[in-house]
């Protein structure tokens, strides 16, 4: 097999996994191409009335589609069931989709469980799927060794505390525990929409103790003050029934556990002063976490202008602890007293914990430190401090000097702080001493480059086993990872962290705080159930940086089976974002998995600018009416594994969803000869009105606003459905979008089929345009059932069938 050269290599994780996946069913390269012949692709008739020609800024601007934006209208419904009635047929009656099908479903079964949670009850509760089950079981036990990994529904597993399988199209979007763990407070999703609900259990008997909550959208876990009440996020208007939802204005209120929902307080409405603004999560500050501190509390609040990744961050203290105030005394706390540990908007600031020495850490990018760093306020700097002014901070940890980004830290038992950087859109984790600001150890892969992406023909070599334990230096973790969020307490030396690959299953780590006999700390990593099981096949995963078009090196990971021959041209799947400051860092899908395990192809996923990989200056260059640098980095991935002979235009299908749906839908504009097959997956593709529609105003910071006569031209000329071309031949596209998603609404979408559609009839050659729109789903993937992630995946690996013909390249 040939690599790359200067690739880091990285193999499928082995021990620490749960009934790894492995499926024996291969596509035949003969069965590629074929459109059953039964099916005669006559595209839906779009609308005929209800066109718009309106002169912005002095340019003709037609929309003869706008009709489709209201998703309720008779019309648009007929729109919508002509599409399903033309795609379905064509993507169920395929003779391999019952094998697919049945692959998928393997993918996915196998064993899950995410990252346990330490309650105060002496509960962890964490995730569980056997595999097969529709939705996720919160489960808990008093032993994680005896229970973790166990299913709940056999004898001998954990309790199992809270099924969403039991109630219909819905799942739960947030959850969290009172400071005592006696209460919990569950945000809830029906059908995937972005409205949510709030209920509240006793932990003891399970039951529900209070009224439902509604009209909150993003609301990111409730906030327990003290166990009397939370404070939560929802539009001011809401009069408790759906008539009601519709995005105006918001705020966030406080809610009493008992009272009705009228009563409850907006302690900070974005109005007035804090109009258009909004708040991620409020957080309570304190070295005591515990139902009944003894310590002094503070609750904070990071604001938000737009999607920017650049926060004010607000805070009160809250006299006598936080079962001391209610939401009046909340909401005069931060009109009179309030202080600042950020102003200005100048990056992106957060709390993440606090230690016995009455010391409050908080991540930041702020005030000219895009990469990141670690400052800390204590008690006495508050006191000094005027009202409504900002908080004198001190360094605790100064940025990366090797200038990785600083993507996630946490304060554990008091005493220990974790930093997780990105280098190169994988994570590097360092330990140091909360109390005294020694770095402790790091995690890192075995003898890796810090400086590959100066010395591209720097090769890495491949760590033997994922992980390794040293208890004063390094702890290695795989090579290509990434950590999701860690679960720590504040009264406990004990946490926990998942990590995550392109090529396997993510897999559980505890780690632990161990004071010496010298007053020092080590910190012991290890599995919290350790499986003797050896995979049976091995997807590995490439990393190399190309050139776009003005120089710039883009990360691209490249993953396929072990055995895959490169030096023959591969059916190739090519994924990005490329929006919002976020990152892509490695986490297992499905449609991935399958596409290299059943289809036996390519998989690549470019860290284009526009995303958070490198931080600040990565989404900046790519931010606003610059957008389109994004999508030059995405058609040079294309052009680069072309180039290498890994897959040509004619097996090359690229995959994006939300931004990433428009990241692939202007690219198919541009540079429609690199492609064969497009999945755009509920798109933003009308960049001229994407503001208009529910919370599409908090945008304008990412895609520039048509509010603004310099910005409007250039979003105008690149608008993803102002510019659908008919002077060159367009790839297949398959479109796909939700009815719940009132995100990213669906009108988007429809509007994109009429008008590419109208343009492009299919062709002999087998070129078609498909729209798919699902019912009783949303904009998140982590909303659906698994019924509705394998018909989607399922649907995306037939329409490759229908489209590429590798038996011809090869």
């Amino acid at each position: 097999m040939t690599y790359l050269p200067g690739a880091s290599i990285s193999k499928t994780p082995h021990g620490a996994l749960t009934n790894q996946p492995t499926t024996s069913f291969t596509v035949s390269k003969s069965d590629w191409g074929h459109t059953p012949k039964q099916f005669e692709i006559t595209y839906p008739i779009p609308p005929q009335d209800g066109g718009v020609t309106e002169e912005i800024f002095g340019l003709k601007v037609e929309d003869p589609w706008r009709t489709l934006e209201n998703l309720d209208n008779e019309v648009t419904r007929k729109f919508v069931k002509d599409q399903n009635k033309l795609s379905v047929p064509i993507l169920t009656k395929h003779p391999l989709r019952h094998n697919l099908e049945e692959a998928v479903e393997g993918i996915y079964n196998h064993s899950r469980m995410d990252t346990p949670q330490l309650q105060a009850d002496g509960y962890y509760y964490w995730n569980y799927n056997k595999g097969n089950w529709a939705r996720d079981i919160l489960v808990r036990s008093k032993s994680l060794d005896e229970h973790f990994g166990k299913d709940p529904l056999e004898e001998g597993g954990p309790e199992v505390f809270f099924d969403l399988n039991k109630q219909e199209n819905t799942s739960m979007y947030a959850h969290g525990f009172s400071a005592s763990g006696k209460l919990w407070a569950v945000v809830l999703q029906i059908s995937g929409s972005d409205w949510q609900t709030i209920k509240v259990y006793d932990t003891t008997t399970k039951q529900p103790v209070d009224v439902d909550v509604g009209g909150s959208k993003f609301t990111f876990g409730a906030t327990w003050i003290g166990e009397e009440g939370y404070i939560y996020k929802r539009i001011i208007g809401y009069n408790g029934s759906d008539s009601s939802l519709s995005d105006g204005s918001y705020g966030m209120f406080y809610h009493r556990i008992g009272q009705p929902q009228s009563t409850d307080i907006a302690v900070l409405p974005f109005t007035g002063e804090f109009h258009e603004r909004f708040v991620g999560k409020a957080h309570t500050v304190s070295s005591d976490q515990s139902a009944s501190p003894t310590k002094r509390t503070w609750l904070t609040f990071d604001i938000y202008r737009n999607t920017n990744p650049e926060t004010e961050l607000l805070v009160v203290e809250l006299p006598g602890g936080p079962r001391s105030v209610d939401g009046e005394t909340i909401e005069r706390l931060v009109r009179e007293e309030r202080k600042w540990v950020t102003k200005w908007f100048t990056g992106e600031t957060r709390y993440i914990g606090s230690t016995g020495l009455e010391k409050h850490f908080f991540y930041s990018t702020a005030d000219g430190h895009p990469t990141g760093r670690i400052v800390t306020f204590d008690t006495e700097d508050w006191d000094r401090t005027p009202v409504d002014q900002v908080l004198p901070l001190k360094e605790f940890v100064a940025v990366d000097p090797e200038g990785h980004q600083l993507h996630n830290a946490q304060v554990i038992g008091s005493k220990l702080l974790m930093l997780i950087y990105l280098k190169h859109a994988c994570a590097s984790v360092t330990f140091y001493n909360a109390l005294t600001g020694r770095k402790l150890g790091f995690t890192n892969a075995v003898e890796t480059k810090g400086n590959i992406e100066l010395d591209p023909n720097t090769e890495v070599p491949v760590p033997e086993e994922e992980f390794e334990i040293s208890k004063t230096s390094k702890v290695i973790i795989p090579e290509h990872g990434s950590i999701k969020p860690v679960s720590s307490r504040f009264d406990s030396p004990e946490f926990y962290f998942a990590v995550d690959t392109w090529v396997a299953p993510s897999y559980v780590l505890r780690g632990k705080v161990v004071d010496t006999n010298n007053d020092e700390m080590e910190v012991d990593i290890s599995s919290i159930n350790v499986v003797d099981q050896e995979n049976k096949e091995n997807i590995v995963c490439n990393q190399v940086f190309y050139g776009s078009n003005d120089g710039t090196k883009i990360p691209l990971f490249i993953c396929h089976l072990h055995d895959l021959d490169l030096t023959k041209p591969q059916p190739t799947l090519l994924h990005a974002y490329g929006g919002f400051c976020a990152p892509m860092i490695p986490h297992y899908d499905a449609l991935f998995a399958s596409f290299m395990r059943n289809l036996r192809g390519i998989v690549a996923i470019a860290g284009i600018r526009g995303g958070g990989e490198y931080g600040k200056r990565w989404h900046d260059a790519a931010k606003g009416i610059k957008k389109s640098v994004a999508w030059d980095d995405f058609s040079c991935a294309a052009k680069y594994l072309q180039s290498k002979g890994l897959t040509t235009p004619a097996l090359t299908a690229i995959y994006g969803t939300s931004n990433g749906g428009l990241l692939v839908t202007a690219c198919a504009n541009r540079t429609p000869e690199l492609f064969n097959t497009v999945f755009a997956d509920v798109a933003i593709t009308d960049l001229v009105r994407y503001h208009k529609f529910t919370l599409g105003r908090m945008w304008l910071g990412e895609y520039g606003s048509p509010e603004i006569a310099s910005d409007f031209p250039v979003l105008l000329r690149t608008s993803p459905l102002h510019n659908i071309r008919t002077d060159v031949t367009y790839p297949s596209i398959l479109v796909t979008t939700a009815d719940h998603d009132d995100r990213v609404v669906p009108g988007h979408s429809l509007k994109y089929l009429a008008e590419v559609q109208s343009k492009h009839l299919a062709s002999e050659e087998g070129n078609m345009i498909l729209g798919r729109l699902y019912e009783n789903a949303g904009h998140e993937l982590s909303a659906k059932s698994l019924e509705k992630k394998v018909e989607e995946v399922t649907d995306r690996l037939i329409f490759t069938l229908l489209t590429m013909r590798p038996q011809i390249e090869l």
